[in-house]
């Protein structure tokens, strides 16, 4: 099976004071197979820990998917992205809108503790 894992599960992955810290815990290590990771949440995670945190967490983040063999890092083209995102009726970030598009692009399934997300997900035909 393949994955598409959203920001807020690497975040809690990563930040030990997050409140989702266990959860991410239990949950990746559970993920067999392929687990995509678009640009935009490899922007997005970083760009967290460091304010949330620091530079040098960002920068683990960073050695982790550099070196994880069951990653597969999606250089994606936001051009598809921005012509999905405004066919969808809901307030919703762009990275967002995006990990929906590519998640059945992709045929993965998404992997998100953000549940307004993953509501929209449902309804959210691509």
């Amino acid at each position: 099976m393949v994955h598409l894992v959203d920001s807020s599960v690497w975040v809690a992955l990563f930040l030990d004071f997050d409140t989702q810290h266990r959860k991410a815990e239990q949950t990746i290590p559970k993920l067999s197979g392929m687990i995509y990771l678009p640009y935009c949440v490899i922007a997005e995670v970083t760009t967290i820990l460091a304010y949330k945190h620091s530079k040098r967490l960002a920068d683990n983040f960073i050695a982790y998917v550099k070196d994880n063999r069951d990653l597969k890092i999606v250089n994606n083209d936001a051009l598809d992205e921005m012509g999905f995102y405004p066919t969808i009726p809901h307030k919703l970030s762009f990275t967002d809108a995006a990990l929906i598009f590519l998640s059945d692009k992709l045929g993965a399934s998404l992997v998100t503790f953000d549940k307004q997300l993953a509501r929209i997900a449902k309804k959210v035909k691509t």
